[in-house]
């Protein structure tokens, strides 16, 4: 029995030492009396974190020197689930009666512990959680009442565990002292809270009165900061102090709205285009909804941590803003960015200290509450002054807006255009002087009132613009007809609009009447001839080309081309002025025989072309015929003296195949020249078999052909040697002929399948330009060749021969290419040397004396008198190749040859022999004395190319 007493005994003197020796390792606060005058704030503590929450106070005591932490100035621990305990020793005055501010009001646990050695005085318990009336004093944070202490010392211990972050500013102050405390902080947050709710309340009346949007947030965002505030002070649990959640609900919620509603704020006071902004704003303003009502909901500290994160992503968006804002030159922004610095350094620098990221200096905490109201007054004198600067631009407005009414009113009296009101119903409520003219000229404004629009539009187009507003927010145009009050139709051009939340429509009337009437003169004249007022070319191929494609109301079976004969002999004889007049009465003969449904068209200076509507070939030819009758027995009179015309007429059926509106105009026209050209005076019906037709489309599809050729160079020059028979060759002798090269097939065509088409449509002039052009050009660029070059042929038409131009063309190109006029021999056939003898000759002895050489060719042709050739200045005698061929079998040939070969000798004139194609033929001329010989067996034609010097060169390097 006495063993294990002595153990007991010495166990627990071992737990007095070392409690005694905790004791001593403690940080010492000694305060005298005048020291408790004014709070003092415990600088020096150890801190012990309890992960279990388990410790009890003694245990804490035991442990607390050799695993607690030293803190000098306030403990920052943050966010945790420990507990934690803070402990020093203290000794004070005896009998004096202290009072333990800790300065932070949102501690949901606290209890507080005294020791007096090892033995406790008792523990003091207080927090958040509690009611208000059980925490202590009615302080804003918490204020705990200190049993009366001896001398001491004590060990003070302090025990705290929170959801919320944990900071630990205390402070020691006097019973006395402290209820002054708490009277000035009660009136101190009373006046805050005071002043921000009638900021609040004083900007919401604002609001009210100017409806500007930032008004409203700045209202909200007040009220958010008192509530805060309100719920910072505990003033709720002063006021309802059995409610220990309302606190918490005044944080969360509040806290939310300041985030929000000052980021509005910001936003619409600048006005900011946010553009993709605006996605992190909504999700940033809902993450912080979220965890503030989930907070509410679920009890976790980590719904605090978050808040307080978004809180710090709040003022980095919010600095962005106000940076956007300079950035964009708003007006004001560098003044809300001064007065929102304040609240920026809050909502950055708080949150960061209740992360336990970075210290505060103590003052700072004074300042948390004041500095948001600071800043919100600072707002309201900035937003009074930008609202003085709208109020300011209003009455400017309100001001532009009078004028602008007054213009209104000016432009609705006087403008020409119609102007109106009226119902949805139709019914007119207002209408200016330019409609009452358009609608009755003098009816007046009472009479028009309540009149219905239907009645002028028609229901069905009245209809039709209601459906078409509802469709097209609110706005529609068209042109349509409107009717006056005595039913005079008018083109007008309607605009209706309306306007949201009015059963009022609005409208603008143009009248049309003279534009319409412009537009259908310029289409009448765009469609119709404006000599003989028919139908012009443009508007027959339109038609043609509908019933061609089926798309014509008017189906037309036929179409006739008529051409008139003679009608140039009355233009050169009485000038263009009768011609017109002739054309003009023509006109209106053939409209008189112009059958119904039919239509009537010029198309060229003295063409017609007529479309027959569904008739049959047999009644169409009986209509062209009563065409040409009536204008052969048509005469007019010029200055007292008739004429009598004749006209030739194509028929075409347009069910023959034809596809296009071009084919049949050619093919009508076709046939109107295959009329004249068979005499004249009477009517072609097309056939696609008519070998005559068909040869003369042939024809007419040269010309194109040849013209394209002269442009785009389809021709080329070849050349066919000329052989010396009774001498040795002093050069080179050949003469130039003409091909076309197929651009499509590549084929050479030679000029017999072309000249007649040539002669006939007067090409033959335009083709000898061509060729003389470019064989000067090419000798010019071929010098070596011209060197040896004795003499080059080249055939030439009457119209050339006869033409003073052509002869200037000639000499010009000599010149310009330096080229010697004796190399050059110019070929003329029989038929036309002698055909205007005087005029021949005297063109060929003009080309004699510039030097050219004159050759006669095909001479025997014609069968013209020998008596003629001493007429012509001559130099060469071709004779006709009819009478070379076989020549060596057939003596009268050779007879007839020879006398040709001793008349040319009596004359002083070179032979020629044409179509040589054997040896014995040329034999033969040999022999006879024909000077030259040219045919196959002489030499095919070929290419000039060939001849160039580059060619030459290049084939005597080859060999």
């Amino acid at each position: 029995m006495v063993q294990p007493l002595r153990s007991l005994i010495a166990l627990l003197c071992l737990v007095f030492a070392l409690t005694a020796r905790a004791s001593d390792a403690l940080p010492l606060l000694q305060l005298s009396a005048a020291d408790l005058a004014s709070p003092v704030s415990i600088e020096h503590s150890l801190l012990l974190e309890d992960p279990s929450t388990q410790l009890t106070a003694s245990e804490v005591l035991q442990r607390i020197a050799s695993e607690g932490h030293a803190i000098q100035g306030t403990a920052r621990i943050g966010y945790s689930r420990s507990a934690w305990w803070l402990v020093l020793r203290l000794q004070t005055p005896p009998a004096e009666r202290l009072q333990l501010i800790i300065g932070q009001t949102f501690l949901d646990d606290l209890e507080v512990w005294l020791f007096d050695g090892d033995t406790p005085l008792g523990p003091l318990y207080s927090g958040a959680q509690r009611p208000f009336s059980e925490r202590g004093e009615p302080y804003p944070q918490f204020l705990l009442n200190l049993p009366r202490l001896g001398e001491g010392p004590y060990s003070l211990l302090l025990r705290v565990q929170s959801d919320s972050a944990i900071n630990l500013p205390l402070q020691l102050v006097g019973a006395q002292q402290g209820q002054q405390l708490i009277a000035h902080s009660w009136l101190q947050s009373g006046l805050l809270i005071g002043v921000l709710l009638a900021l609040a309340l004083f900007y919401l009346v604002k609001y009210s009165t100017l409806r500007e949007p930032q008004l409203a947030y700045f209202s909200l965002t007040a009220l958010c900061v008192a509530l805060y505030n309100a719920s910072l002070y505990s003033l709720a649990g002063l006021l309802w102090p059995e409610w220990p959640a309302l606190p918490k609900l005044l944080v969360n919620l509040p806290t939310a709205g300041m985030m929000i509603f000052s980021s509005l704020f910001i936003a619409s006071a600048l006005n900011l285009h946010l553009g993709r902004l605006r996605w992190l704003r909504d999700a940033l303003f809902a993450a912080t909804l979220l965890v503030s009502v989930g907070g509410l909901l679920v009890e976790h500290p980590a719904a605090y941590q978050i808040l307080n994160l978004l809180t710090l992503a709040t003022g980095l968006y919010q600095l962005l803003l106000m940076a956007l804002g300079v950035y964009q030159r708003r007006p004001y922004a560098p003044g809300y960015l001064l007065c929102w610095s304040a609240a920026l350094v809050l909502m950055l620098l708080v949150p960061l200290s209740r992360a336990g990221v970075i210290p505060l200096p103590s003052g700072f905490y004074a300042l948390y509450a004041y500095l948001p109201a600071l800043s919100m007054l600072l707002f309201g004198a900035l937003l009074d002054k930008q609202l003085e600067r709208v109020r300011r631009v209003l009455l400017s407005s309100q001001e532009q807006a009078i004028d602008n009414l007054e213009q209104y009113q000016a432009l609705f009296r006087h403008s020409g255009e119609g102007i109106f009101r009226c119902r949805r119903d139709g019914s007119l409520l207002e209408a200016n002087p330019s409609l009452e003219r358009l609608l009755g000229g003098d009816a007046p404004v009472a009479d028009l009132h309540g009149l219905p629009l239907q009645r002028l539009l028609g229901e069905q187009q009245w209809s039709t613009l209601l459906h078409q507003l509802d469709a097209e927010n609110g706005a529609v145009s068209c042109e349509c007809q409107l009717y006056d009050l005595q039913q005079r139709a008018h083109w007008i051009y309607l605009s209706l609009h309306t306007r949201p939340l009015q059963d009022c429509i609005e409208g603008i009337v143009v009248d049309l009447s003279e534009r319409r009437a412009l537009e259908e003169r310029l289409q009448h004249l765009a469609a119709h001839d404006a000599l003989t007022g028919l139908l012009n070319r443009r508007e027959l191929e339109r038609l043609l080309s509908e019933t061609l494609n089926g798309t014509s109301k008017q189906r037309f079976s036929h179409l006739l081309h008529l051409g008139l004969d003679r009608f140039k002999q009355v233009n050169d004889l009485c000038g263009h002025s009768a011609g017109d007049q002739l054309l003009r009465q023509l006109a209106s003969q053939l409209s008189h025989q112009l059958p119904r449904h039919a239509e009537l068209a010029r198309v060229g200076g003295d063409e017609f072309a007529i479309l027959l509507r569904e008739v049959d070939d047999e009644a169409a030819l009986n209509q062209a015929e009563q065409f040409r009758r009536a204008v052969e027995q048509f005469v007019f009179t010029w200055q007292g003296r008739p004429f009598r015309l004749h006209a030739s007429i194509g028929l075409l059926a347009l069910s023959s195949g034809v596809r296009d509106w071009e084919t049949a105009l050619n093919w009508a026209n076709s046939a109107s020249q295959l009329a004249k050209h068979q005499g004249r005076n009477r009517v072609q019906q097309f056939n696609p078999a008519d070998g005559a037709l068909l040869e003369h489309q042939r024809q007419l599809q040269w010309i194109t052909r040849l013209r394209e050729a002269t442009e785009r160079g389809h021709f080329e020059l070849f050349f066919q040697p000329v052989q010396a028979l009774q001498s040795d060759p002093s050069g080179l002798h050949y003469e130039v002929l003409l091909r076309y090269r197929d651009p499509q097939s590549g084929d050479w065509i030679s000029p017999a399948q072309f000249l007649d088409a040539a002669a006939r449509y007067d090409f033959l002039g335009a083709i000898d330009r061509w060729v003389i052009q470019n064989l000067c050009a090419w000798l010019a660029a071929n010098p070596r060749h011209l060197a040896q070059l004795a003499q080059v042929n080249v055939n030439l038409s009457a119209k050339s021969l006869l033409d003073c131009s052509f002869h200037r063309l000639l000499q010009d190109e000599l010149q310009r290419h330096g080229l010697p006029p004796s190399k050059l021999c110019i070929e003329v056939t029989e038929m036309v040397a002698l055909g205007e003898l005087g005029v021949s000759a005297k063109w060929i002895e003009e080309l004699r004396s510039k030097g050219l050489k004159v050759a006669l060719d095909d001479f025997g042709s014609g069968f013209a008198s020998y008596a003629y050739l001493r007429h012509l200045p001559l130099d060469i005698l071709k004779i006709d190749g009819s009478f070379i061929s076989g020549i060596e079998n057939d003596p009268i040939n050779q007879a007839m040859v020879g006398s040709m070969r001793q008349i040319a000798g009596q004359l002083g004139l070179l032979t020629v022999a044409e179509f040589v194609e054997t040896q014995a033929s040329l034999d033969c001329l040999r022999r006879l004395g024909i000077d030259y010989a040219q045919g196959y067996f002489v030499g095919r034609p070929q290419p000039l190319r060939q001849l160039a010097d580059d060619a030459r060169r290049h084939d005597t390097q080859e060999a």
